[in-house]
């Protein structure tokens, strides 16, 4: 196969193995979710009030050695991750 072809086919490749990696880590961490799921279901809270729920998300988020901001519009939770690049661009992920 000629260098350029073989250039091509593994460039066409990439999105295939990125997919397969973000499976692979996806499958890594499904048991701990679940964990987290039934955690939270165990120890429900009214909405507006989850003061537990939000101590533990905390403590993760904490133990990842990340900055965090606690007791937003009362119970939210604001964890910052720096990029390397520093080029100013944020993502803002939420979860309810």
């Amino acid at each position: 196969m000629k260098p350029s072809i073989l250039f091509i086919a593994l460039l066409s490749a990439a999105p295939f193995a990125q997919a397969d990696k973000v499976s692979d880590r996806a499958a890594e961490l499904e048991p701990q979710v679940i964990e987290w799921r039934r955690h939270f279901h165990q120890y429900p809270e009214l909405s507006n009030r989850e003061f537990e729920t939000a101590k533990y998300i905390e403590k993760y988020l904490r133990s990842l050695g990340l900055p965090v901001q606690a007791g937003v519009a009362k119970t939210g939770v604001v964890g910052v991750i720096h990029g390397s690049l520093g080029d100013g661009k944020s993502i803002g992920l939420r979860a309810d």
